[in-house]
């Protein structure tokens, strides 16, 4: 029994160190052009953002889950997806069988709105309206974030901030004006 621990915990430490290699995770779920993208020398995607930014940030820092629950639970995916592979009977899911979770995002942005920074393709003093932002954050001003009556609101992270969606741009933060109006219209109608 002892020897069964121990090698599970010894699989458990060598997929923590394997699963931080991109390449690894783009292995198995041919996810190429996201890869792409990622360590693209310009920014297309939130997630490319996010790796420019600090090269450690990659696939299992969003998609590893941010609590020890979730991490279980991604490897136990991980684990039937690597039976269903080799017995030939894998196949690409469409979908996240485990969305992320605010709390995942929330592992490095708390407070939401940080620091006042100059992101690439935002018009020029612009910082200055992140500062702001970051100023009032909860007491008003225009930002989402900014509103105290959005508390209530259940919008998840990755409704408005998708990380890998491409219609939108750094100085934007990278939200979708066509997808986010959808989601605002359903308590403003006349927006």
């Amino acid at each position: 029994m002892v020897a069964v621990c121990l090698a599970g915990l010894l699989s458990l430490t060598g997929l923590a160190a394997k699963e931080r290699d991109n390449r690894f995770c783009v292995a198995c779920h041919l996810h190429d052009e996201k890869f792409q993208r990622l360590t693209a020398a310009t920014s297309a995607d939130l997630a490319g953002f996010h790796h420019a930014k600090d090269t450690t940030v990659g696939c299992i820092a969003c998609h590893g889950g941010s609590d020890l629950q979730m991490r279980f639970a991604v490897w136990g995916v991980a684990g039937v997806d690597t039976v269903r592979f080799l017995i030939g009977r894998y196949h690409e899911p469409t979908t996240m069988r485990l969305p992320l979770r605010d709390t995942d995002c929330r592992q490095c942005h708390t407070p939401i709105l940080k620091i006042a920074v100059k992101l690439p393709g935002a018009a020029a003093g612009a910082e200055g309206t992140f500062l702001a932002e970051a100023e009032t954050e909860g007491r008003g001003g225009t930002s989402y974030h900014a509103i105290r009556e959005h508390d209530t609101v259940t919008v998840t992270c990755i409704r408005c901030h998708s990380a890998h969606a491409t219609d939108s741009a750094a100085g934007r933060r990278f939200i979708s004006q066509t997808r986010v109006l959808t989601i605002c219209r359903q308590c403003h109608p006349t927006m």
